[in-house]
């Protein structure tokens, strides 16, 4: 199972406690997995990974048998389905945007190599050699030129003060 999977025994003992996974026991006390535990556990990783709780892998897993009837597990499940389609897309667009803004970030990097080299200490006000803060990407913006952007001073009221 963990080869299979790519997790520990530590995860695959938890979603058995969980009730996720159904194992056999040999007279040893070792767990027999069937075959289709292993694609379960895969299924459980990946929406671990995809950022599901663990509530809701279980309540997605349990849908058709704790429903009433399966016409309700099947309108339950598509109306389930629908939100995590629309929230996957959401995610994915995020992530696009987040790799193109990293890979800028990591290009323009380069160009700030050539002066870290040389010196401890560089500072980029003025640099030349980059386009102009306001047409970074954030995660430059934010990580590498942050005390250029007067990070700490106050640039908006502060609407949740104590009155």
């Amino acid at each position: 199972m963990t080869d299979g999977a790519g997790c520990t025994p530590r995860t695959v003992r938890y979603y058995e406690r969980q009730g996720l996974l159904t194992a056999e026991r040999t007279a040893g006390g070792h767990r027999q997995f069937a075959p289709p535990e292993l694609e379960r556990l895969e299924f459980v990783i990946a929406l671990r990974e995809a950022g599901w709780s663990l509530e809701d892998v279980t309540a997605l897993l349990q849908m058709r048998d704790s429903a009433a009837s399966d016409g309700d597990a099947t309108a339950s499940l598509r109306t389930l389905l629908d939100k995590q389609i629309d929230a996957l897309h959401r995610k994915l667009e995020l992530l696009q945007r987040l790799r193109d803004e990293f890979g800028e970030t990591a290009e323009l990097l380069s160009i700030c190599g050539t002066c870290t080299a040389v010196q401890l200490r560089v500072s980029c006000e003025g640099c030349d050699r980059l386009p102009e803060l306001g047409s970074l990407p954030r995660p430059f913006r934010q990580i590498w030129r942050t005390r250029e952007l007067g990070r700490g001073a106050p640039l908006f009221e502060d609407s949740l003060a104590d009155d």
